[in-house]
């Protein structure tokens, strides 16, 4: 879903901050901005295994500042894309597949503080 606003534009797999368009292996399902940063939520094809979804683009310098660091799930489940990312309570939250969420600092990417969503 493309999606614009005065600050950013979203086309497929690209967003486009001011002059530049940044490229992402799949197309932008989501994003939201915090701190003058905009957190980008892909959206890749099921049989695809791509944990590591969400990244964050600064605002004011036009790029890419960080992607979500790669973690381990259950051997099982190999599976566990990010499904939705909020702000909730001032915070950056993801959620994943596995039913797990993460708070996350926007400026780093840096986990903060995860645990089970049910």
């Amino acid at each position: 879903m493309d999606q614009s606003n005065s600050k950013y534009t979203t086309q497929g797999n690209h967003i486009i901050v001011g002059d530049n368009a940044i490229p992402f292996d799949f197309p932008i399902a989501q994003v939201i901005e915090i701190e003058g940063m905009l957190i980008l939520r892909l959206d890749k094809p099921i049989d695809v295994v791509y944990n590591e979804n969400v990244f964050a683009v600064s605002i004011a310098e036009r790029k890419v500042k960080w992607q979500i660091e790669k973690k381990s799930y259950d051997p099982h489940v190999k599976s566990c894309p990010f499904t939705e990312i909020r702000i909730f309570e001032n915070q950056l939250v993801l959620y994943n597949w596995c039913d797990t969420y993460f708070v996350v600092d926007p400026q780093t990417g840096k986990i903060l503080k995860e645990g089970w969503s049910k």
